[in-house]
Formats: C-alpha cells, sequence, structure tokens
C-alpha cells in the first residue's frame, strides 16, 4: 500500500466520495454515530489516537492526507502523524509527500475565539510553521477556504495549491422519472443546523397546505421537536436516521434541499454535505450565506440566504422556489464531470510534480 489517508471522524462519504484501491490505505480515531458499516472499506481500521503516528511511521507511504492544520480540535493528531512522517523519512532519506483538503472557511477572529488577542498572531504563525514543516500540496474545496488561510495567514508558502470546489458529478435518474412536491433536509437535528428556523418557516410558509411536504431525515437532540411538529402537521414527515441507500432515494425523489444552517461559536458551515448530494441528484438548493458554495450556488441559479436571515426571509424562500426552481437537467449540466473532492485526490496523489502556489 502506498497511499495513507488519517480521518479524526470517519463518515460514509469519506469512502463514497474517494477512490477505492488496493494500494490505499484509511485509518481513523472515531466514527459519525450515522456511519454505514456497508460503505467502510475493508482496508480500514479505527486506531487510538495515541498511536496514530505509529501508522505513518513504520508505512513507508508514498503520500499521506493528514486533516487540514485549521482544524483545530484534530492539530494534536495532525501535528504527531505528521512529525512522525518527517522523522520517518529522515531515517529512510526519503520524501514522503503529505497533502491535505482544506474546507475551513470561517474568518480569523472567529477561529480563534477564546484565544487572547495578544497571542493570536503567535498562534497562526505556529499552525503556518507546522504546515511549512508537514505539507507539500493543499487542495482548497472553496475560494473561501482559500481566503481563510490567507487572511489569517497560515498559508503555508512552500506548499503547491490549487483550488477543486467541492461540487459532485451528477448522478441522473431516469429521465421519466417525476419528482414529488417534497422539500428535503438531511442532516443533524440540532439548532445550528437551523431545524427550528426550518419548522417555524414551513408553517408560514404555507406550503402544505398546496399539497408540498417537508421531509426531514436524521438524528440529534431536535429528534423530538421534529417528531411532534410531524404529528401537528401532516405536510412534514419526520423520517429519523436514514441509511445511505434511502437517503439517496429521498434526495432523489425531492424537487428541493434545504440548509439553513447558522454559525455557532467557532463552527460555521464549511460546504454542506446535503448541499453536495442535493446537487448530484439534481436538486433546487435553498443554503445558508454560510456555506463556501454560496458564490457558486447564487452564480448557477440557487437560492442563497441573506445574512442574518430571519424565519420569514427563509418562509419566501421556500414559496419562492416551490414556483420557480431550476430543474433537475439545469442541475446536473452546472456540475463537472469528475467531482471536486475527486479531482483534488488525483492532483494530491499524481505522480507529476506541481507548482508552489498555483491556485
Amino acid at each position: 500500500m502506498r497511499i495513507l489517508r488519517v480521518i479524526p471522524e470517519v463518515r460514509s462519504s469519506d469512502f463514497e466520495r474517494s477512490r477505492p484501491s488496493p494500494d490505499r490505505m484509511v485509518i481513523f480515531v472515531s466514527r459519525y454515530s450515522d456511519l454505514d458499516e456497508s460503505s467502510v472499506w475493508p482496508r480500514s481500521r479505527q486506531v487510538r489516537r495515541s498511536l496514530a503516528w505509529l501508522w505513518a511511521f513504520r508505512g513507508g507511504w508514498r503520500v499521506v492526507e493528514l486533516p487540514e492544520p485549521l482544524w483545530l480540535r484534530a492539530l494534536p493528531l495532525t501535528a504527531s502523524v505528521g512529525l512522525a512522517v518527517r522523522v520517518a523519512d529522515l531515517v529512510r532519506r526519503r520524501r514522503t509527500r503529505v497533502v491535505t483538503y482544506a474546507m475551513e472557511n470561517n474568518d480569523p477572529a472567529t477561529l480563534l475565539r477564546g484565544v487572547p488577542r495578544a497571542l493570536r498572531p503567535a498562534v497562526c504563525g505556529v499552525i503556518r510553521w507546522l504546515g511549512e514543516l508537514i505539507y507539500d500540496r493543499v487542495a482548497f474545496a472553496s475560494p473561501a477556504a482559500l481566503e481563510c488561510y490567507r487572511a489569517s495567514r497560515t498559508l503555508p508558502a512552500r506548499c503547491a495549491t490549487a483550488l477543486f470546489e467541492d461540487l459532485p458529478e451528477a448522478c441522473p435518474e431516469p429521465a421519466d422519472r417525476e419528482r414529488a412536491h417534497r422539500v428535503a433536509f438531511v442532516g443533524a437535528l440540532e439548532p445550528r443546523k437551523g431545524v427550528p428556523d426550518l419548522l417555524a418557516a414551513w408553517r408560514e410558509s404555507g406550503l402544505g397546505a398546496r399539497d408540498w411536504e417537508l421531509a426531514i431525515a436524521g438524528s440529534g437532540p431536535l429528534a423530538g421537536e421534529v417528531a411532534a411538529a410531524a404529528e401537528a402537521d401532516p405536510s412534514v414527515a419526520a423520517f429519523g436516521p436514514l441509511d445511505r441507500a434511502d437517503v439517496r432515494k429521498l434526495l432523489a425523489d425531492s424537487a428541493v434541499v434545504v440548509l439553513p444552517s447558522r454559525r455557532e461559536g467557532r463552527w460555521r458551515e464549511q460546504i454542506g454535505l446535503s448541499i453536495v448530494e442535493g446537487l448530484a441528484h439534481g436538486c433546487h438548493i435553498v443554503a445558508t450565506p454560510d456555506t463556501g458554495l454560496a458564490d457558486w450556488l447564487r452564480r448557477n441559479g440557487h437560492t442563497t440566504l441573506p445574512h442574518s436571515f430571519s424565519i420569514d426571509d427563509l418562509g419566501r424562500a421556500l414559496r419562492a422556489v416551490a414556483y420557480a426552481r431550476l430543474s433537475p437537467e439545469s442541475v446536473w449540466s452546472s456540475l463537472p464531470p469528475v467531482g471536486g473532492r475527486l479531482a483534488a485526490e488525483d492532483w494530491m496523489c499524481e505522480e507529476t510534480p506541481a507548482r508552489r502556489g498555483n491556485s
């Protein structure tokens, strides 16, 4: 095996949106509760965080993909594995290529919330120094992610960089398939994902009386609130947690995917998996303004909510797309032939040298 990928918290999409190969090995520390075991590659191992560096040191890998440096919660794992790779390189007199796919899109002040203002330049300097020492290639998932690294001054200057927007390739359905009048939400049922706002906006939109359905799939602390809304309103369907096949079926049968996330603490929606998967299935997207794909969505006719949007804003947006939305064919025609994550993976792992700072 020649390529190692290190993932702090693994989910099904980490395997589904990558290329399986006998040359690839995945190690991960923990797993999302909704991980579909059928999606996990045979050449994958769950390891203890304190021992992950041993896999990197002993493996003799050609490429190691690490978490991005601004995934601050994972920084101890990233640093320990990355430094183990570099020590192994010194012992073996070789150079392993270390790469990452960067998605963080927050502003520096929010990202470093809790760090005294006087210490923030030093913290960013340490992160940049680690990046210079560890990484060779950085692929960015969105223009907002690239701007985040530039604004925080954590972009490793010596690394080759490139932009691969995290767009999917099309997953077209049969031409005669009829879409339901359905708005779908797929994700964690928690306040920061906008679930309370969505339930309130749905009531105000009046779409239930016009034979539209709000389908909510997922698990989380607001599952009881979602179940109560479904019991009180027959136009709300609470699906609970779904396996991957049922998620794909739900999206393929829906006309609209909505993700009205709001910032919370240091957290901001980076991309939004349901946005990516909704696009793949030809859905019109109603999205938080925080996603790194916001500009792309606006340019391609989707709906991006205003900053600090209200429940009325969300309700109006839902009503508008119920009567004027993109067709599945229009959505698919805007997507690349190869998904951004796969294209980034190909670039990060290709044999040919890359130019420095070419994003």
